[in-house]
């Protein structure tokens, strides 16, 4: 009998600034789990948070800031930050005030491989990386589906794993070699990929609903997006053949203003869940801003979309993807919604059709994928 494989350690890094982030760490932290067992001992960490200096630190508070008023701030700055010699300069400003914390993550957390799931790291864990003469691979895993911001890019990050070829040009055009980029797709857990194989009537039974009523989902993604509200209030007031959820995520205030709302019809109004999945399979229909990891969940679903808004710079060309690939309708604004949501709900067979582009769009074994690469980065 051969010796047991040595079990490898894992360190993931993310920040809650937007819930993407930390999902797709999550995904594939469980592939590890469930492809290697106890061989893969797996390290969650939020860098920003547990570990960034003042003002780094308080990154997740100012991004849903930066988000009021439709996101034009944070577009703005996006944009403006969106340059290799950019963001190396501001990377080496930031490095005297980081770099104590960089290296206490790395003792803290001694891992085989670093994987950052977040682009703020990349340079900061890299430089800490080399300077310590620690020859540890970094890996970053991208977590847009079409657009990668420039600081993502490093020339020590041993191994980019993205979600489609858009990502990876993005990344080539910051300057990275094309033979350290993978393809794999976002990594989403694995009960998506198990509530597309549910029915949805009994899955609509389970959450309470109606089984026999269609249901339209609305989503603003982890942070609830501004001018998620007026959507609702339009929907609700148009008073569509369905029956309505509203999912606010971690915006308390907008879940509270809701609640209180006198609705005209069906609506209920829910706050951060887990249970994501099961509610993208109850609906006919999915109402949502086009944010990277809900449009991959909702592909791997099945869901047809409705797309009404998106944050300026990083998430509108996903809206191209999806409406090019015929698996949702871009709708910006209240009234367009409700317009595109009324022509769906009444259509069984366009919206057929759009689930069956969007399985088609969808990569179900992306967290796998990620999982299987980042073990053999290990065994090298």
């Amino acid at each position: 009998m051969g010796k047991p494989e040595r079990s490898a350690r894992f360190l993931l890094l993310h920040s809650e600034t937007g819930g993407g982030h930390r999902r797709a760490a999550l995904a594939v932290a469980e592939a590890l789990k469930d492809r290697y067992g106890e061989r893969a001992q797996v390290e969650l960490v939020d860098a920003l948070a547990a570990y960034a200096p003042w003002p780094l630190r308080r990154a997740p508070d100012w991004y849903g800031k930066a988000l009021w008023g439709g996101g034009r701030t944070y577009g703005l700055g996006y944009r403006l930050l969106d340059g290799r010699r950019r963001a190396q300069a501001l990377s080496r400003l930031f490095w005297p005030r980081v770099a104590p914390a960089a290296r206490r993550l790395l003792a803290e957390h001694p891992a085989d491989v670093v994987a950052t799931f977040h682009p703020l790291p990349v340079h900061t864990i890299s430089r800490a990386l080399s300077e310590e003469g620690l020859p540890i691979p970094l890996v970053a895993v991208g977590t847009d589906l079409v657009v990668m911001h420039a600081f993502w890019a490093d020339p020590h990050v041993r191994r980019y794993l993205v979600a489609t070829g858009q990502t990876r040009d993005q990344l080539v055009h910051h300057g990275v070699s094309p033979d350290r980029v993978e393809v794999t797709g976002l990594p989403v857990g694995r009960h998506f990929r198990e509530a597309a194989r549910e029915d949805p009537a009994e899955v609509r039974r389970g959450l309470g609903l109606d089984p026999e009523k269609p249901l339209l989902l609305l989503m603003g993604g982890g942070e609830g997006f501004g001018p998620m509200e007026r959507v609702a209030r339009a929907v609700a007031g148009a008073r569509l053949p369905a029956q309505v959820t509203v999912l606010t995520g971690r915006n308390e205030r907008l879940h509270t203003r809701l609640q209180r709302v006198p609705w005209p019809g069906p609506v209920r109004v829910e706050g951060f869940t887990h249970e994501v999945h099961r509610w993208m399979r109850a609906a006919d229909l999915l109402v949502t801003k086009a944010g990277p990891n809900t449009l991959a969940e909702a592909l791997v679903v099945g869901v047809p979309l409705v797309l009404w808004g998106a944050i300026p710079a990083q998430e509108t060309p996903n809206v191209g993807l999806v409406v090019r690939a015929g698996a949702g309708v871009w709708a910006p604004g209240p009234r367009r919604t409700v317009v595109a949501a009324a022509r769906l709900l009444g259509d069984v067979v366009a919206r057929a059709r759009m689930g069956e582009q969007a399985r088609k769009l969808a990569r179900p074994e992306a967290a796998e994928r990620v999982a299987q690469a980042l073990w053999e980065i290990v065994r090298r």
